[in-house]
């Protein structure tokens, strides 16, 4: 049996004009307690003096919140939009808090306390801590919805928005306590014993370790929706007119024929999405090939020449493994005279990065198709030769 502090007791109960009883004290028991809070504050597993790193990460939409910590996180091209802001800040707080099995793991704590978190459940600690300093995350609305639409894989429902840093002291749950005898009125929560004990929400909470200016916990921030970018699209396939932008390469929306079956569509919606690639290669070889004065005279015709329906489906066949398909939409059902047959849209995505291995693989289909039409090709392997040069 622990004792709570009879004079502490009386003297409330004094105070308040209560019929005292007999009994003062707290029956201690075992057993794991579900508590009913929504706590905002998640352990850190390794608390330091700077919590800027993580401030813009993503958590992975995978991991649950009962095992959000830092090792969990990921910062993507998309975080820079996210910017952390010190603010000074005080105040004496005790807070109910989340920890992941791995940050109670490190703390070296087993609480039995639980929290309830959308159907998976973490550890409960309380902390008392000291405030000193907070750091609050300052994003770029418009900057982050553009790249979280450009890159979806880039982003996540969640992202961490802030972190505070404070002088404290970690306490676990370790047993139940259930009044006996005690009057209902006299309030018992968070009267203490000593330095090391607590009681609250009728558990007695022991002192496990401290910590000194430190970001000891985070808070994250979700969106709602499938990403960053504002939440899911309420139109599917709004890329479809409203073609997302990247600074990484370019999108491309490609739309099949009418065809039997949705794999044969979704086959052709990416030929005409590398169709279209060819075509923008052409622009980027004519503009390659005329910065070489040995080929200028004929960087114009590479335009020309990828119009031709039989040269842009062979050099199409070359860029398979450049164009990638992002996202899909359909398939749409049409009627045509042999019955009904399905269209698909397909979203592609074509690299910046590889342009010129792109355009070099184009540029030999392109000359393997005018050699098998036995036409001259010297002047187009020059044009090869010139542009591989180029870094």
């Amino acid at each position: 049996m622990a004792r709570v502090g009879l004079s502490l007791l009386v003297g409330a109960v004094a105070a308040l004009a209560l019929t005292a009883c007999p009994a003062e004290r707290k029956a201690m028991g075992s057993g794991t307690v579900k508590l009913p809070v929504k706590p905002a504050l998640f352990l850190r597993i390794t608390p330091d003096g700077d919590a800027s790193p993580i401030v813009g990460a993503f958590v992975p939409d995978e991991v649950p919140d009962s095992e959000v910590d830092e090792t969990s996180l990921a910062r993507t091209r998309c975080s820079k939009f996210i910017k952390p802001n010190r603010i000074p800040a005080s105040g004496s707080f005790k807070e109910i808090t989340v920890a992941s099995s791995g940050a109670a793991s490190k703390i070296g704590v087993k609480s039995i306390a639980n929290i309830d978190l959308g159907g998976s459940e973490a550890q409960a600690l309380l902390v008392k801590y000291e405030l000193l300093e907070k750091m609050s995350a300052d994003v770029d609305a418009d900057g982050l919805a553009q790249c979280c639409a450009a890159a979806p894989d880039q982003c996540t429902k969640r992202y961490i928005s802030g972190a505070i840093m404070a002088d404290g002291e970690y306490f676990a749950a370790t047993e139940k306590a259930t009044d006996v005898g005690l009057d209902a009125t006299v309030p018992v929560e968070g009267v203490p014993v000593t330095g090391d004990v607590m009681y609250q929400d009728d558990l007695k909470w022991q002192r496990q370790a401290a910590f000194k200016r430190q970001y000891f916990a985070f808070t994250f921030a979700r969106t709602g929706g499938g990403g960053l970018g504002g939440g899911a699209a309420k139109d599917a396939c709004a890329w479809v007119n409203n073609v997302p932008p990247s600074p990484d390469g370019q999108y491309f929306v490609g739309v099949s024929n009418p065809m039997d079956t949705e794999k044969l569509a979704r086959e052709d919606a990416m030929r005409d999405a590398r169709e279209q690639v060819v075509k923008y290669l052409g622009e980027y070889l004519t503009e390659a090939a005329a910065s070489r004065t040995s080929t200028s005279g004929k960087a114009s015709d590479l335009s020309t020449m990828v119009q031709d329906e039989k040269i842009k489906t062979n050099m199409a066949q070359g860029l398979a493994r450049f164009v990638k398909d992002q996202q899909w939409c359909g398939p749409d059902a049409v009627a045509a005279p042999s019955g009904m047959k399905n269209v698909m849209k397909a979203l592609a995505f074509f690299s910046n990065a590889e342009r010129k291995a792109a355009g070099l693989a184009a540029m030999r289909a392109l000359i393997d198709t005018k050699k098998a039409a036995g036409e001259n090709t010297s002047a187009l392997e020059q044009m090869l030769k010139d542009i591989e040069a180029q870094p």
